[in-house]
Parts: C-alpha cells; sequence; structure tokens
C-alpha cells in the first residue's frame, strides 16, 4: 500500500467515525465527534498531496499512415 491509500483510509475512517460519534446527544461527544469528522477530512484532503504527479506523453514515437 502506498503513503496515500494508507492516509486516504485512515482519515475517511476518522471522518466516519466522527460523523457517527456526533449523532449522539451529548454536547462533549458532537464536539469530539466534530473534531475527528475534522481531522479526517484534513488528513483525506493532505493525501491528494501526495498522488502522482501526471506524466506528458510526447508524440515522438506516434506512427501517422
Amino acid at each position: 500500500m502506498t503513503k496515500t491509500m494508507i492516509m486516504f483510509s485512515t482519515g475517511l475512517i476518522m471522518f466516519m467515525a466522527g460523523v457517527y460519534i456526533s449523532t449522539y446527544l451529548s454536547t462533549f461527544a458532537v464536539a469530539v465527534g466534530t473534531a475527528l469528522a475534522v481531522a479526517g477530512g484534513w488528513m483525506m484532503g493532505s493525501s491528494a498531496f501526495f498522488l502522482p504527479k501526471p506524466m506528458r506523453k510526447s508524440n515522438r514515437n506516434a506512427r501517422f499512415k
């Protein structure tokens, strides 16, 4: 697994857990769930920094008929 997939998966799990926890009616659970969801979203977004850069393809080897 690459660093990108690990960070994205961890962020997704944290985000989903945060949303689930914030559905409880206690104020503390809402605060913790919101913080967890924000941290998970931040981790998912920052994993995009590690995505491979697109490579330019040259037409040098193209054959035209």
